[in-house]
C-alpha cells in the first residue's frame, strides 16, 4: 500500500472510529452472521471472524476491500453494489439476495441487510453495516421446488383430460388447461366454483355422495354423470377421483380425473341400433405417467407405471425411454420424442409396451414438452393408456357384424323351411361362412345317454370323436359346453383350447386346430329341443356380446322348432292322444278344486309369459263368492275374474303364475283337450304328434307331479276336418300379440252378445297392454279372418 493509500484510509477511517468496537460486539453476538463495516465509499474498515468463515476473506485481506469486489462480474457492470449502497443511503436500510464470490472463486447465495451509519445529526453518512446470511441451501431447494412444479404442470398439460383438485371446503385448488377448455369457464369464475357446479342437476346427488366418501372414508371412486358447461351443455363423463393425504393421513381434499365418454355412448347406441347389442366400454383404469428430462434420464413416474411394467422403482430409475416398447416401435417413438423436445409438439403415438417379463401390451402414448417460465427445457412428460380393449373391441365388431349378417340370412330362411331337416341343413351351412366360425354341428342331447350328444347335421371342418361337444367321455366332462348349456339353458362357450388345463380340449386344439367352442341351446318353453355345436379358429371367439347373440338366436330357432312341432300337432291326420289322472296338489287347480269339493273345467289356456299363464274355465258347486274367496288366498293366483255367474255354472278367468300340469304339456308341444277336475282328481285328455317321445314325456311329467298316471295311449286318426284346413291357412299370417288378443277375446267372453260379458279395457289389462293396442290386434286379426274366409279359393 503507498503512502497516499495509507492516507486515504486514514481519511475513510475517520469517520468511524466511535463504532468499530460497537461492531464487532455485534458480531460477537450474531456468531451465526458475516457482519463488516463499510466507510462512506464502500471500503471495508472493520472485517468479523464471521466473515472471514464465510468468505475466505482474512481480516488483513479485506480491510481496505471495496463492497463490489465480493459481486460477480456482471452485477459489477452493470453498476449494482453502488445502487445498492445508494439505496441504503436513501431507505436507512434495506435487505438484498444475490450471488457473492468468496476470495477462492466458488459463489454462495447470500441473503444481506445493509444498514446505514449516520451523526448524531442524522445528516451525514458515516458507513454502512453489511449483515450477510449464507442461505445456498435454500436458495438451491427454492430452485428444485420450481423445477418440481414445472414437471407437474407438464404433466397436467399432457394430459387429454380434465384434471382437478378440491380442498375439504369445495374450493378449487388446482386445474389444467383442458378443464378450463372443457368447462368454458375462465380461472376468476372458476376459483369460486364448487365441485358440483360443474354437474348436471340429476346427478349431483350421486356425485355428491361419492365426494363424501372420499373425504370421510378415503375411498378411491369411480362415477358417471354430465358435466355441465358455462354455456349449458350436458357432456357424458367418467368422474376418477382419490383422495388428497397429507403425510399424517389427513384426507385435505379430491383430486380426479374426468374422461369425456360421449364416443363411447355414441359407439354404444350405434352399436344397439344395428343388432340389439352392446360392448361395456373396457373397466376404467388409472393411465400410466411418466416425465424424463431432457437428457432421457426417468425423473417421475406414477404408480401404475412399476405395476403395469413389472419393474421396480430402482430398475426404473436407470431406464431410457425407448426401453419400454418393442424393439419394432424404438426408432419411430424415438423421432417422436426428438420433435416433443425440438419443436414443443404434443405428440401422441401407439406402440407396443414392453414388460420385464416380455409382455407386449397395445398403447397410446401422449406426451409434451417440460419447460420453466424463462424457457429453458427440462424434459417431456407425458401419459400412456392401455388400448387393448379398444383393439379386441375392434375385432371382436368385425365378427359380431358379420355373425349378425348370417343369423339375418338364418332368420329370413326361417319362414321357408318345411321341415326341422331342412332348418338345421340352413343354420350349419349358414354359419360356417363367418369367418370365425370353422365348424358347426346340431343335435340333441340325452345326459343318460353314453355319448351325450346325438349329432344331426354338421358343415365346416371336422369335429371331435362322437362328433359331439365332448372330445370324450371323462369326468372332467362335468365343465363342458354341452353340458353347461343344457343345465343352464344358457350359451356356454370354451375358450384358449391350446392353453386348457383338461388334456382332452388341448388334444382338440392340437388335432384339429379349434381354439374355442361353443354350445348353443335350442330352447322352447323352458325345454330344450336341440343344440348347437360351433368350433373357432380363434381363442378369443364367443365372448359375451357374441354368447348374447348366440342365445337369442338359439332361443328363436327353438321357437321355430316347438312352432313346427306344433303346426304338425295340429294339422295332422294322425295324432297320440295321452290320457292322464292326476290328484297332486302341486298343481294349484287341483287343489283349489280339492279345498273347495266342486268341479273345474279348463276350456282354454292361454300363455303370457314363460310363467304367466290365463286360464279360462267352468265351475260347479260352489258359490262364486266362496271360489273368489279361495283363488284370492293362493299366492299363484294373482287376477281373478267372473266372466259369467250363471245360477250353477259360472265361467271365470285366472291368471296363474308358475307352472301346473296342463301349463307343463304345452311346453312338450303337447296340445290339452279335455281337463275335468271333480273334487281334486284331474282328468286329462292330451294330443301329441306322431313322432313326440312320449316316454320322456310322462317321465318329466310324472317327476314334476308324482302323483300323475298315464291311463291309456292310443294312435288317433282325425277326420277329413275343414275347420283345420282353415286354420292351417290362417296360422302363418297371425302374428303372436294377434293370436293372443283374439284368444283372450274370445274365451273372455268379449263376443258374446247380446250381454257382452268382458270389456276391452279388461281384456287389455289382462294382457298388459293399452286398450288401444288391444283394438289394434284384435281388428288386425278379425281382417285376416274374413280374408283368408272370404277370398281363398280353398
Amino acid at each position: 500500500m503507498t503512502a497516499n493509500d495509507s492516507t486515504a484510509d486514514g481519511d475513510r477511517n475517520a469517520g468511524l472510529d466511535e463504532f468499530p468496537f460497537e461492531a464487532r460486539r455485534l458480531a460477537r453476538l450474531v456468531p451465526n452472521c458475516a457482519i463488516y463495516v463499510l466507510d462512506p465509499d464502500g471500503y471495508v474498515t472493520v472485517w468479523s471472524e464471521a466473515a472471514s468463515q464465510l468468505t475466505g476473506y482474512r481480516e488483513s485481506d479485506a480491510i481496505g476491500v471495496h463492497y463490489e469486489q465480493f459481486f460477480p462480474d456482471p452485477a459489477r457492470e452493470d453498476d449494482r453494489p453502488d445502487r445498492l449502497l445508494a439505496d441504503a443511503a436513501t431507505a436507512e436500510q434495506i435487505q438484498t439476495e444475490g450471488w457473492r464470490r468468496k476470495r477462492d472463486g466458488s459463489w454462495y447465495w447470500a441473503r444481506e441487510v445493509l444498514a446505514v451509519v449516520r451523526d448524531e445529526d442524522a445528516e451525514t453518512t458515516n458507513g454502512y453495516v453489511v449483515v450477510t446470511h449464507d442461505v445456498t441451501v435454500e436458495h438451491e431447494q427454492a430452485d428444485a421446488l420450481r423445477t418440481e412444479k414445472a414437471v407437474v404442470e407438464s404433466i397436467l398439460d399432457a394430459q387429454p383430460d380434465i384434471l382437478y383438485a378440491f380442498d375439504r371446503d369445495d374450493t378449487l385448488l388446482h386445474w389444467n388447461d383442458r378443464f378450463e377448455t372443457v368447462t368454458g369457464y375462465n380461472p376468476e369464475k372458476l376459483v369460486d366454483m364448487d365441485p358440483l357446479s360443474f354437474v348436471a342437476p340429476e346427478d349431483r346427488d350421486r356425485v355428491g355422495a361419492a365426494i363424501d366418501r372420499i373425504l370421510e372414508e378415503g375411498d378411491r371412486v369411480a362415477i358417471e354423470g354430465n358435466l355441465l358447461t358455462a354455456t349449458g351443455d350436458r357432456i357424458p363423463y367418467e368422474f376418477n377421483s382419490a383422495p388428497i393425504i397429507d403425510e399424517h393421513g389427513t384426507v385435505l381434499g379430491v383430486t380426479g380425473v374426468g374422461r369425456d365418454v360421449s364416443e363411447r355412448r355414441a359407439r354404444e347406441r350405434e352399436l344397439r341400433e344395428e343388432k340389439a347389442f352392446t360392448e361395456s366400454v373396457f373397466a376404467a383404469q388409472p393411465d400410466i405417467v411418466y416425465a424424463f428430462d431432457a437428457d432421457g434420464t426417468f425423473r417421475e413416474w406414477n404408480e401404475q407405471v412399476p405395476a403395469v411394467t413389472g419393474y421396480t422403482d430402482a430398475e426404473l430409475a436407470e431406464m431410457e425411454p425407448t426401453e419400454f416398447v418393442v424393439p419394432a416401435d424404438r426408432d419411430r417413438m424415438a423421432s417422436a420424442i426428438r420433435r416433443i423436445l425440438d419443436e414443443g409438439e404434443q405428440i401422441t403415438a401407439e406402440a407396443q409396451l414392453l414388460t420385464k417379463d416380455g409382455t407386449r401390451i397395445p398403447y397410446e402414448f401422449s406426451g409434451a414438452r417440460m419447460s420453466r417460465d424463462d424457457g429453458t427445457v427440462l424434459g417431456f412428460t407425458g401419459i400412456g393408456r392401455d388400448v387393448s380393449d379398444r383393439k379386441a373391441r375392434e375385432r371382436e365388431l368385425e365378427r359380431l357384424e358379420q355373425l349378425n349378417g348370417v343369423i339375418r340370412t338364418i332368420d329370413d330362411e326361417l319362414v321357408s323351411a318345411e321341415t326341422r331337416r331342412e332348418l338345421e341343413v340352413t343354420i350349419v351351412e349358414t354359419l360356417v361362412t363367418v369367418d370365425s366360425i370353422a365348424a358347426a354341428v346340431v343335435g340333441t342331447y340325452d345326459s343318460a345317454s353314453a355319448d351325450g350328444f346325438d349329432p344331426h347335421v354338421r358343415a365346416g371342418g371336422d369335429v371331435p370323436a362322437n362328433a359331439g361337444l365332448l372330445p370324450a367321455p371323462t369326468e372332467a366332462s362335468i365343465d363342458d359346453p354341452a353340458v353347461r348349456a343344457v343345465e343352464g339353458e344358457l350359451v356356454a362357450a370354451r375358450r384358449h383350447l391350446h392353453e386348457d388345463p383338461i388334456d382332452e380340449w388341448r388334444a382338440v386344439a392340437d388335432e384339429h386346430g379349434y381354439r374355442a367352442v361353443a354350445a348353443v341351446p335350442f330352447v322352447a318353453e323352458r325345454r330344450l329341443v336341440g343344440l348347437l355345436g360351433l368350433y373357432a379358429p380363434v381363442p378369443d371367439a364367443f365372448g359375451e356380446r357374441e354368447r348374447e347373440i348366440l342365445q337369442e338366436f338359439g332361443a328363436t330357432i327353438g321357437h321355430a322348432i316347438n312352432a313346427m312341432e306344433v303346426r304338425r300337432l295340429l294339422y295332422a291326420d294322425t295324432v297320440v292322444e295321452l290320457e292322464f289322472e292326476a290328484s297332486d296338489r302341486g298343481d294349484v287347480c287341483i287343489d283349489l278344486s280339492r279345498e273347495g269339493g266342486c268341479r273345474l273345467s279348463i276350456e282354454h289356456l292361454l300363455p303370457l309369459t314363460d310363467e304367466v299363464f290365463v286360464y279360462y274355465l267352468t265351475a260347479s258347486g260352489i258359490e262364486a263368492d266362496r271360489l273368489r274367496e279361495l283363488a284370492a288366498a293362493r299366492p299363484e293366483i294373482r287376477e281373478v275374474r267372473c266372466i259369467d255367474a250363471g245360477s250353477a255354472d259360472h265361467r271365470w278367468e285366472f291368471e296363474i303364475h308358475g307352472s301346473t300340469i296342463a301349463a307343463f304339456l304345452t311346453e312338450y308341444g303337447a296340445r290339452v283337450r279335455l281337463q275335468e277336475i271333480d273334487d281334486g282328481v284331474a282328468t286329462l285328455v292330451v294330443e301329441a304328434s306322431p313322432d313326440t317321445a312320449v316316454r320322456e314325456l310322462v317321465d318329466a311329467l310324472q317327476s314334476a307331479y308324482p302323483e300323475t298316471d298315464l291311463v291309456a295311449k292310443r294312435d288317433v286318426e282325425r277326420p277329413l276336418d275343414t275347420g283345420r284346413e282353415f286354420g292351417s291357412a290362417v296360422e302363418p299370417d297371425l302374428t303372436e300379440k294377434q293370436r293372443t288378443a283374439l284368444e283372450a277375446a274370445y274365451y273372455g267372453g268379449y263376443f258374446e252378445w247380446p250381454s257382452r260379458n268382458s270389456d276391452a279395457g279388461e281384456i287389455a289389462d289382462r294382457l298388459g297392454i293399452a286398450r288401444q293396442t288391444f283394438h289394434q290386434h284384435l281388428r288386425v286379426a278379425e281382417a285376416k279372418l274374413l280374408e283368408a274366409y272370404f277370398e281363398d279359393d280353398t
